[in-house]
């Protein structure tokens, strides 16, 4: 009886068979086994956690955010725990995102990658976190309060009529602070949860607007000015302003109504100026010169007959609601300057209707420091081809006319009083004024150019009893002076 071969071909294939199933199967009790850890290259919340298990890498992503922020102010390191600023780890999404890769899926898919040694594709799962910013800002703000060192504001000096510096410092930016510090919170590199404040530092303090009125205050109780006392001065560059009205060395709020005296000339020019067309006429001219330059009253009369063609009293009513056009609603003349007794009724306005202040003004020609200051501006403005006056009177002004204006006022030369003897290094275009002697009211109103600045400033006096001319210059000058010396110190 013959015995069958043996088909070798058939039990190695048997085997290799056999042995390739074992392989696979001990292949997949490994990946298996490490399936149960999280995938070489993943990072979740922005940490490499590849290899771990959800729990392990859990517990080292909130141990790594909860890792206190440093943050350093200047030579200082204050430490941030995230708990005082409520900061949470949003572990009910990383949690599900996380188990999402475990499922059947992706199972078999990172099996066959593992078989055929493909790397597998790496996955970032984000941070999901929360915080409170109310209470940052909180903390920072008293980092703040602990640490500033905020410069000392600059000080009235009223022995030099002019300012003491103030003392430089340094204080914590807030707003910048708090994108910075969120940007660490977010971050898990040890690095960059270290964040330099920024911090403003403080050169030296200049004196403001504020300041200044400080050192006109003092400057009048040195005086011992008793009267009433109002200033208003316009930044002709930034348009900043400043309006202080002192009542025996007190400070009022509001406008207080002075006799216009020589100063509502101004007004007049302006109201001849925007009714003018062409070039001014050598009459024209002239009667601008002695009315502004030499303060004629019979000139200016003219002019406010010119204004009202003919009609003095139509003149005066043209310029006041010209004046009220500009919003300069306390300024007005009801009447010619050199005709005693031809006026009109005079004209109610808020600063001679306030009840507790009554400086006795001529009824029949006032105005405030206000409204002469911003009066000045407007013309300075239009020669710069802008400003009120043109946007109240469309095509009435062209800026060389403006610039006519402010010509007649620089020939106001009287001597070095008032507003120009204050103003030592500086062109001034001014018109000043008083009423008959004795002294009453005195006044000057003037645009003033410097090298550190120009300005438009009007000063009234008032005093019920007499001003002596010396007391009243010398007092002028030192509040023009003070002005002067906060442009140019």
């Amino acid at each position: 009886m013959r015995v069958p071969r043996l088909n070798w071909f058939f039990l190695f294939s048997g085997v290799s068979l056999l042995a390739a199933f074992a392989l696979l199967g001990w292949e997949t009790f490994r990946y298996s086994r490490s399936f149960s850890r999280l995938p070489a290259g993943l990072r979740l919340a922005g940490m490499p956690v590849g290899g771990l298990t959800t729990e392990e890498a859990l517990q080292q992503i909130l141990t790594t955010y909860a890792t206190p922020v440093e943050l350093r102010y200047r030579d200082s390191v204050i430490l941030l725990d995230p708990a005082v600023v409520s900061f949470q780890v949003n572990t009910t999404v990383l949690l599900p995102q996380a188990a999402q890769l475990r499922s059947n899926d992706v199972f078999w898919s990172g099996l066959w990658d593992y078989l055929w040694l493909r790397q597998a594709s790496a996955a970032d799962v984000p941070l999901r976190a929360t915080y409170s910013q109310e209470r940052l800002r909180a903390f920072l703000e008293d980092v703040a309060a602990r640490y500033d060192r905020p410069g000392s504001p600059p000080q009235a000096d009223v022995a030099t009529l002019g300012f003491r510096p103030g003392e430089p410092g340094y204080t914590l930016n807030i707003e910048a602070a708090i994108d910075l510090v969120d940007k660490a919170l977010y971050s898990p590199e040890a690095e960059r949860r270290i964040v330099t404040l920024p911090v403003i530092e403080q050169t030296v303090v200049r004196p403001n607007l504020q300041t200044l009125g400080e050192l006109i205050v003092a400057n009048t109780a040195q005086h011992q000015f008793d009267g009433v006392l109002s200033l208003h001065l316009s930044d002709l560059n930034t348009g900043d302003e400043l309006g202080l009205t002192l009542a025996d060395g007190v400070p009022i709020t509001g406008p207080v109504a002075f006799s216009g005296m020589s100063t509502i000339k101004v007004p007049i020019m302006v109201s001849f100026f925007a009714r003018n067309t062409g070039a001014l006429t050598d009459d024209e001219r002239l009667l601008l010169q002695r009315s502004m330059e030499e303060s004629q009253n019979t000139a200016t009369d003219l002019l406010l007959k010119t204004i009202g063609r003919g009609d003095g009293f139509a003149g005066a009513l043209a310029v006041t609601d010209d004046m009220r056009r500009l919003g300069l609603v306390n300024t007005y003349i009801s009447g010619l300057l050199d005709v005693r007794g031809a006026v009109l009724t005079p004209f109610a306005t808020p600063a001679n209707s306030r009840a507790d202040i009554n400086l006795r003004p001529d009824p029949y020609n006032q105005t405030t420091a206000e409204d002469m200051g911003l009066l000045l501006a407007m013309i300075h403005h239009c020669t710069r081809g802008g400003g009120a006056l043109m946007a109240a009177f469309p095509g009435a002004f062209t800026p060389e006319e403006c610039q006519e204006m402010v010509s007649f006022l620089s020939q106001n030369q009287v001597g070095p009083i008032f507003i120009a003897g204050g103003s030592p290094g500086g062109i001034v275009a001014h018109k000043h004024g008083w009423d008959t002697v004795p002294l009453t009211n005195v006044a000057d109103a003037a645009l003033v150019f410097t090298p550190g600045g120009d300005y438009a400033l009007a000063i009234f006096l008032n005093r019920a009893e007499t001003i002596g001319y010396e007391e009243a210059n010398r007092f002028l000058i030192s509040l023009a002076r003070a002005v002067y010396n906060f442009y140019n110190r």
